[in-house]
């Protein structure tokens, strides 16, 4: 550190323009005004997320079982054989009981398929297949859904249901 003559005769030596500085910062170092908000800053911002991260899955659970008791009850209930073969009625019936879904008509995946005609592997649910099936068949009817997300940085989060059922 460079010091110069009008600096050793304004503050007397460089040592003491050392001390006045190393004075300084240890003020600064021992003063707690502010550290609450500073401590807030670092700990609140990881609470806050994990609460609209707790939020949000129980948002998720909550969709699971609307969507598990939609489709139940459109496999057992008048659905199964007075709209068997008209999807955009069943998926109106499902998505009349479903909270939490962005555009749930236009964003669930439904199929109706005969038993016999499902595999023994897991299958995603594509929402392509929807076959209304003989009267007296076992048919499975399989729904999925997009879940609304307001988690900055979650993917989004998918709920399925499937049921089985005798057409009548």
């Amino acid at each position: 550190m460079s010091v110069t003559s009008a600096d050793m005769a304004r503050n007397g030596s460089p040592r003491t323009c050392h001390n006045r500085l190393a004075a300084r910062f240890g003020r600064f170092r021992n003063d707690a005004a502010g550290s609450t908000a500073v401590e807030f800053a670092f700990i609140g911002l990881i609470f806050i997320v994990s609460m609209l991260g707790i939020v949000q899955f129980a948002l998720a659970f909550m969709a699971k079982m609307y969507l598990h008791d939609a489709v139940s009850e459109a496999a057992t209930g008048r659905t199964a054989g007075t709209y068997a073969g008209n999807r955009s009625q069943v998926a109106a019936q499902i998505c009349g009981r479903m909270i939490a879904l962005d555009n749930c008509a236009a964003n669930l995946q439904l199929e109706t398929q005969p038993l016999t005609s499902y595999s023994a592997a897991a299958q995603s649910v594509t929402g392509t297949v929807f076959v209304a099936g003989a009267s007296g068949t076992v048919m499975l009817i399989r729904a999925r859904v997009p879940v609304m997300t307001f988690v900055p940085g979650l993917p989004t989060l998918h709920v399925s249901a499937a049921a089985l059922y005798t057409r009548p």
